[in-house]
């Protein structure tokens, strides 16, 4: 009976908490079991959350975390996918351009921790513990949430899928984060494509400098051949997972 769980699919279910960015639209993955178990769970949060699960062009993330937990390759989690909402420049940029509407990803960052996580934890049986609430997106999704882990101490895992480091900023928050980073950031994923995707050798040589050990705490992964595209990022989604949710 204790594995009735893998009998019970998980599930994915609509979500707007109305204090959190005027009501943004949110999906919330519930693993399987979820709803006759009495555990909680590590959280994942995803930018650009309308490309996450089964929608058009999305990246079935739903289906690769009941593969893999049914399997045992990852432990069960929840995967909160937040929409971009059409502002995702401004929202996944901390720093203002003169040229682009942005800046806004700092109150975004803040926005998650101080309003959307705490009503998610309300909502369902999560651990918040930091080591066990985790984010990621792709491309400049990607960044934000690299920015997010390095900035706050919310969350000790990220993962960057394509990440577009368009500002030097981002290299000096990780940087300026030793000594005082371990403990606090357990587990960096990266990882692009070659040679149409782009350029993270600078962050991995910056995070190895930081402290990070490749193989155990940090992952930098390029794929020859791989573009800036869903199906590369769908493809690599599932390596991303097993590094930073290990079964326990």
């Amino acid at each position: 009976m204790h594995n009735i769980w893998r009998l019970l699919p998980g599930h994915v279910e609509s979500l707007i908490i109305p204090a959190f960015r005027s009501g943004r639209q949110c999906w919330v993955y519930l693993p399987p079991g979820y709803e006759t178990a009495s555990r909680h769970y590590p959280v994942l949060y995803v930018n650009d959350g309308q490309w996450v699960f089964d929608e058009q062009g999305g990246m079935h993330v739903n289906r690769i975390c009941e593969d893999l937990i049914r399997r045992g390759e990852i432990e069960p989690i929840i995967v909160v996918a937040i929409d971009n909402a059409g502002q995702r420049t401004f929202d996944y940029t901390p720093w203002q351009d003169w040229d682009a509407p942005t800046g806004g990803g700092d109150a975004y960052v803040r926005a998650i921790r101080d309003t959307l996580k705490p009503a998610i934890g309300r909502r369902y049986r999560t651990l918040p513990g930091r080591d066990d609430t985790a984010i990621a997106a792709v491309s400049l999704g990607g960044f934000i949430s690299v920015y997010a882990a390095f900035a706050y101490s919310t969350f000790g895992k990220v993962a960057a899928l394509s990440p577009s480091y368009y500002r030097s900023e981002i290299y000096d928050a990780v940087r300026n984060s030793w000594p005082s980073r371990r403990g606090l950031v357990a587990r960096f994923y990266q990882d692009t494509g070659y040679p149409d995707d782009y350029w993270i050798v600078l962050m991995e040589e910056t995070a190895i400098r930081a402290g990070f050990l490749p193989g155990v705490d940090f992952m930098s992964v390029t794929v020859v051949g791989a573009g800036h595209s869903t199906p590369a990022w769908e493809h690599r989604f599932p390596g991303m997972l097993r590094f930073l949710f290990p079964p326990r």
